[in-house]
């Protein structure tokens, strides 16, 4: 092989090589590209009209828990997820059975691209359809499972969930 020929065979390895690496269909692992500074303390809310007008969206998540995590692990877990990526509300969506079995909590990451406010731009629990059609049926998950010694599921549990930015104080 000439060098100009060796050049341009290892031009095409490493263009097909990056190309291949891009062409992954599976979800990203959570990395927090809208970083923010950890907090104390996070609140978890199930309902909307709690979040604050000051209040902005800077991650779309599914998390999955085990089923062995008792309804207060599943809790703080998630309320010590979002405080350390900086969250002052987790709101939390839609609970079905998960897909997969994991060991401890799973998060990913499904956007946003950039924060938004979630009073002007909030476009509902619209990501990462794709991985939760694969969960099994929804489940009731609510203020009625957030605390207890018992494992409230006997299966591994998806909770749609957002990661928000909120100055003010909810209620406000």
């Amino acid at each position: 092989m000439s060098p100009r020929t060796s050049s341009a065979f290892c031009c095409i390895l490493v263009a097909l090589s990056v190309g291949l690496a891009s062409c992954s269909t599976g979800p990203t692992p959570f990395v927090p590209p809208h970083s923010r500074p950890a907090v104390s303390s996070t609140q978890l809310s199930f309902m909307e009209t709690e979040v604050t007008n000051d209040c902005e969206v800077f991650a779309h998540l599914i998390i999955s828990v085990p089923a062995t995590y008792t309804a207060d692990q599943i809790r703080q877990s998630i309320e010590q997820f979002g405080a350390d990526h900086g969250a002052d509300l987790v709101l939390l969506g839609l609970a079905r059975q998960a897909a997969d079995a994991p060991e401890t909590l799973d998060v990913v990451f499904y956007g946003p691209r950039a924060p938004y406010s979630f009073r002007q731009a909030w476009p509902g629990w619209k990501f990462g359809f794709t991985d939760w059609n694969k969960g099994g049926p929804l489940l009731d998950y609510g203020v009625n499972h957030l605390s207890g010694s018992q494992a409230p599921f006997t299966v591994p549990i998806s909770i749609q969930a957002v990661l928000l930015s909120c100055p003010s104080p909810r209620g406000t």
